[in-house]
């Protein structure tokens, strides 16, 4: 999975310490991932499935004024 890191993060596991810093792009493995995200360091680089609907859940349109009525 590729994330965008926005915090410093140091990651320890099997294969040894890695220390990410902002701004960093990096591909790492689905339970990294997860590792980063979960302490809020960084967020996902490529869309995931289904984010276009949830976008467009998100999107609400704009409430009329009685301004716009009158033009």
């Amino acid at each position: 999975m590729k994330l965008i890191i926005t915090r410093p993060v140091v990651i320890t596991g099997d294969d040894g310490v890695r220390a990410f810093v902002p701004g960093l792009t990096v591909e790492v493995d689905e339970p990294t991932a997860q590792h980063i995200m979960a302490h809020q360091a960084g967020i996902a680089a490529e869309p995931v499935a289904n984010t276009d609907t949830a976008v467009e859940t998100l999107i609400t349109p704009r409430r009329r004024k009685p301004a716009d009525a009158e033009t």
